[in-house]
């Protein structure tokens, strides 16, 4: 246990008023978290501050308070700083006594693929023999045992803990997404990073960074911090970047290390040509600086070989030789809710992913199109409170690359589903028109309706939620999963196969 003096020692700026030989026994930006003897910190929230709930701290034991404004009354300590988040980093990493730096960390950020990225890294360096864990969207897992999210990247008081207790279970490789709302707000100070990946970079999550050279500065953040001296226990630090993505030398000149690219392209050095996409998975020729092989993966389209070149990549480096590279890759089936099949005897294909944004859902609509014998049928909607921008683009590639849409509610949360759809069909009408969609704000409703058109060889995709397994409402949270949810009303469609109701929803 450290006092609040010794914690202190690692800020620059700060002004205190009380005592400061106290002893400290966790770190908490949550009232209703706060144990006796932690220290609180004020952060700004999207609705509220943290100051507001100083009180419940202070009754709940918490020994110190950290904010960045002036003019606070408190009965217990009381720091002042002119970055609070900088300061729960920093004083998160020191309370924890720097976990990084006992692990081999591996840091993946980018707009879509993060979380396939960092599950087959985890599964390759798992087959080498190293007791691994990860950090993202669908869960975490320390030695093997799992725990529910967080969040993609979380608080830093929480993401150090949690490092520190990867360590303490014998952990020696550590893998997380790390999102831009996490560099952005400086979640991430104090990770001491051995190798990180950039998947690719396209619009998002304006509603937050306001514009796209915030977001992308802030994924820059990421290889910019790597390490202003090359080596960490002798191991040198790298950077992996998507070689084709359209703003690779950005990462590239603003990292201090090495940079080793993957991609189609012949700037790459692990590189993949002779692609191949099917239903049931892609194959491709692998070309590396220690020899080739042909891979074939249980997952399918092209951005599929992109996040298993970005693995690959990273295996490379950890001097995983190519056959078991090769083997692990081709034993893996996919990853929860990303291009999921679901599968309940039907005559027509039904995939359910996580695609939630413009690039991410013309990646999906683009691979069933590759394979796609019959009809594409698309159900999808947009989030409420995130960037509105997105909406119409979103209705766009939808229509681009379906032959119908239904148009539906994702999370709509303080937002009117209705307003969030109307903003969608701009998109709609441009590129489908008229006749290409109908809109059913029940989500349950949706994929009824689409599983009812569906004909024999058509493709439902139903995008946007993925893994997730609830609906989340202004005022309320409900429990939904879209891959269960299909699988239900599949079975009972087909349970009722001889009903002349089916053969009339069959011919609309």
């Amino acid at each position: 246990m450290k006092t609040l003096a010794e914690l202190l020692k690692v800020l620059l700026h700060k002004e205190v008023r009380g005592h400061v030989e106290i002893a400290v026994s966790g770190l908490a930006y949550h009232s209703e978290k706060v144990k006796p003897g932690d220290v609180f910190f004020c952060l700004p929230g999207a609705r509220s501050h943290g100051k507001r709930y100083m009180a419940e701290a202070e009754a709940a034991g918490a020994v110190a308070i950290v904010t960045d404004l002036p003019e606070v009354e408190t009965s217990v300590t009381l720091v002042r700083v002119p970055e609070i988040r900088m300061a729960l980093a920093l004083l998160s990493a020191h309370f924890y006594d720097y976990p990084s730096r006992e692990l081999v960390l591996t840091g993946v950020t980018g707009t879509n693929g993060k979380t396939t990225v960092t599950h087959l890294i985890d599964a390759l360096l798992a087959s080498s023999g190293a007791v691994t864990g990860l950090i993202g969207t669908v869960r975490y897992h320390i030695g093997g045992v799992e725990y529910p999210s967080l969040a993609t990247t979380p608080e830093a008081n929480e993401l150090q803990a949690l490092l520190r207790r990867m360590r303490t279970a014998g952990v020696t490789h550590a893998t997380m997404e790390v999102s831009s709302h996490a560099l952005a707000l400086q979640r991430t100070i104090g990770c001491d990073f051995d190798t990180v990946v950039l998947t690719n970079v396209t619009e998002d999550h304006l509603d937050f960074h306001k514009t796209f050279e915030h977001y992308l500065g802030s994924k820059i953040k990421l290889f910019s911090s790597l390490g202003s001296f090359p080596l960490k226990g002798g191991r040198p630090r790298r950077a992996v970047i998507n070689g084709d993505d359209a703003h690779w030398d950005c990462f590239a000149d603003q990292t201090p290390a090495e940079v080793l690219l993957y991609g189609l392209s012949p700037r790459c050095q692990i590189r993949a040509s002779a692609v191949q996409v099917l239903r049931e998975g892609v194959s491709f020729k692998l070309a590396t600086p220690v020899g080739s092989t042909t891979v074939r993966l249980k997952m399918t389209g092209l951005f599929s070989v992109y996040n298993a070149l970005a693995a690959i990549a990273v295996a490379y480096l950890e001097g995983l030789p190519l056959d078991r590279i090769q083997s692990v890759l081709e034993g893996i089936s996919g990853i929860p809710g990303r291009f999921e099949l679901v599968d309940a005897g039907q005559d027509y294909t039904v995939i359910v992913d996580y695609a939630h944004t413009p690039d991410g859902l013309t990646n999906v609509l683009r691979a069933v199109r590759e394979f796609a014998p019959a009809r594409v049928l698309t159900v999808f909607g947009c989030g409420g409170d995130r960037d509105r921008t997105k909406r119409p683009l979103m209705g766009e590639e939808a229509g681009k690359y379906s032959d119908y849409c239904v148009v539906t509610s994702d999370n709509p949360r303080t937002e009117e589903p209705g307003e969030i759809i109307a903003e969608i069909l701009p998109g709609l009408l441009r590129t489908i028109g008229e006749g290409g969609f109908e809109v059913q704000p029940d989500r349950k409703d949706a994929i009824a309706r689409a599983l009812e058109l569906a004909q024999a060889d058509d493709i439902v995709v139903i995008a946007g939620k993925g893994h997730e397994t609830t609906q989340i409402f202004s005022d309320h949270t409900i429990s939904f999963d879209d891959r269960q949810i299909a699988r239900e009303l599949i079975q009972r469609r087909e349970a009722t196969d001889g009903d002349d109701t089916k053969g009339n929803l069959r011919g609309s």
